[in-house]
């Protein structure tokens, strides 16, 4: 179909990760003159103007438990939008996205596209068995990376069913935020800094840089971890850099929207996942900034991060000794590390850009509506 009428449901509208990412995703094409609506489980975020300028009003799913009449209500409700809208295809992009768009799209007689951007190992049993229905419902599913494709048809997908369309990150955007002044600049410990951006989670594995910074400091006295994020295991990570004597040297930044800024002030760029990543924006954005990275062999970091060509990539099970010895090669060989750091971001340029990624999504909805 030319141009169908694509619906996007998704849990909110926040800057990062999944939801960012549809947010683009709904307002690039929309922009080019397609109909692209978006549904959300809480109307919230940093695009939900952005988005409701581009798309037209956002619709809500006011759904906040798994198994109440209200539930019931609320999918037949979104079927009814999406009637009313003639939409001709529904695209979930989460889990909770594609357990209720499951049946809201069987509703509304539409097809239904699910997403899977990670691996799905952090979800309960009964979450990741709604999620494999969907999938089994869907005309099709889309993996953000190679590595989340293979996962998935090794729990039984079948290859044609499962396709890869990339996540996309705006250059011209972070160039442009990347030249404005950090906010907390004078507040940073001075040194020569690698700087990881996730969430403080256990999956995020955060703990092993912390662990690997004494090794560090040895060789190099003024290296610094800049650690950007909230989560469950923020005071847990306190503790370890006070027991592991470099509290003075790990900074704990909390959330903060100004990374493209203070990326420009780091020397390189760490990501150690144990388990569940997908295609990571935050290596993305690394890359982008012209940093080397250090990445665990997770989900879709290998597809990124090429061992000695765009930074150093760690076996899944990386002790802090192996981290060590990456992070202290950077600090060690400035000009080797600058030339990883222009040729990720060749990739980004190469494949991520609004341009591509976008026309590789328009294709993807004109072949499955």
């Amino acid at each position: 179909m030319s141009n169908p009428r694509v619906a996007h449901l998704v849990y909110d509208l926040i800057r990062g990760g999944t939801e960012g990412q549809c947010a683009r995703i709904a307002m690039g094409l929309a922009r080019e003159g397609q109909t692209h609506r978006v549904a959300v489980f809480h109307r919230r975020g940093f695009f939900l103007e952005e988005v409701e300028a581009n798309c037209g009003p956002v619709h809500e799913v006011a759904i906040r438990h798994l198994v109440r009449f209200s539930t019931v209500l609320e999918v037949r409700r979104l079927a009814g939008w999406l009637q009313q809208e003639r939409i001709d295809l529904l695209h979930a992009w989460d889990a909770d996205a594609a357990i209720f768009g499951q049946v809201a799209a069987r509703l509304a007689g539409i097809p239904l596209v699910t997403s899977r951007r990670d691996l799905g190992q952090i979800y309960s049993f009964r979450k990741r068995f709604l999620m494999r229905r969907a999938d089994h419902q869907a005309i099709c599913v889309v993996a953000n990376a190679e590595r989340v494709r293979e996962h998935f048809i090794a729990e039984g997908l079948s290859p044609s069913h499962i396709e890869v369309l990339p996540n996309l990150l705006d250059l011209s955007e972070r160039d442009r935020l990347a030249e404005a002044p950090f906010s907390l600049q004078e507040r940073l410990i001075p040194g020569r800094r690698l700087v990881v951006v996730n969430r403080l989670d256990p999956e995020k594995n955060t703990g092993l840089l912390i662990e690997a910074l004494p090794w560090v400091r040895t060789a190099i006295p003024d290296a610094v971890l800049l650690v950007v994020g909230e989560g469950r295991e923020m005071s847990s990570l306190r503790k370890l850099a006070e027991s592991a004597g470099v509290a003075d040297a790990v900074d704990f930044l909390g959330e903060n929207l100004e990374v493209p800024a203070l990326l420009r002030l780091c020397e390189a760029g760490a990501l150690v996942p144990s388990r569940n990543e997908g295609l990571s924006n935050t290596i993305l954005e690394y890359m982008a900034a012209r940093l080397p990275v250090i990445a665990t062999d997770c989900g879709g970091n290998g597809e990124l991060v090429r061992e000695g060509v765009t930074g150093h990539l760690l076996p899944l099970e990386a002790e802090p000794a192996e981290v060590a010895a990456a992070w202290i090669a950077l600090l060690q060989n400035q000009e080797t590390a600058k030339a990883m750091g222009q040729a990720a971001r060749q990739v980004v340029e190469q494949r991520h850009t609004p341009a591509i990624v976008l026309k590789k999504f328009s294709s993807f909805y004109q072949q499955w509506a």
